[in-house]
């Protein structure tokens, strides 16, 4: 039984050859194992090519759908421009935020009668309210 070598020999080509023309020569190697050898390389080399080229084929149509998705969601993640408001919901909006910063300040029994005053008279004047009642 063949003994494992413990390390890989790092040889150029150049060595090779001379190593494997002595073995050869010392009858170690004979010539028709090393032709067969090679030859079967040879075969392997061309089968893995095969092999390559059909697992190419075969993931062609998957790495188009996969970058299409890609593109897809590129595209949708795109920030789109917003949509202006009206100037009547800006000012709402701006009455909102001057409301909720009135009665932020304010107690729990002070905040149930300015929502009714809201409710009421509207926010301008449950603003006003707000800010009297703060002062």
């Amino acid at each position: 039984m063949r003994r494992k070598t413990k390390k890989a020999l790092k040889l150029s080509a150049e060595h090779a050859a001379v190593a494997l023309q002595l073995l050869i020569a010392d009858g170690k190697v004979a010539a028709a194992d090393v032709t067969k050898a090679l030859k079967n390389r040879e075969k392997m080399i061309k089968d893995l090519r095969a092999r390559l080229s059909a697992l190419e084929k075969a993931a062609r149509p998957v790495a188009r759908r996969i970058a299409k998705a890609g593109r897809r969601a590129a595209r949708r993640a795109a920030p789109k421009a917003r949509k202006a408001i009206s100037s009547a919901q800006k000012a709402a909006r701006k009455a909102q935020g001057s409301y909720l910063a009135a009665i932020r300040r304010l107690s729990r029994d002070a905040r149930v009668s300015i929502k009714a005053i809201r409710k009421q008279s509207g926010v301008a004047a449950a603003i006003k309210a707000a800010k009297k009642l703060a002062a």
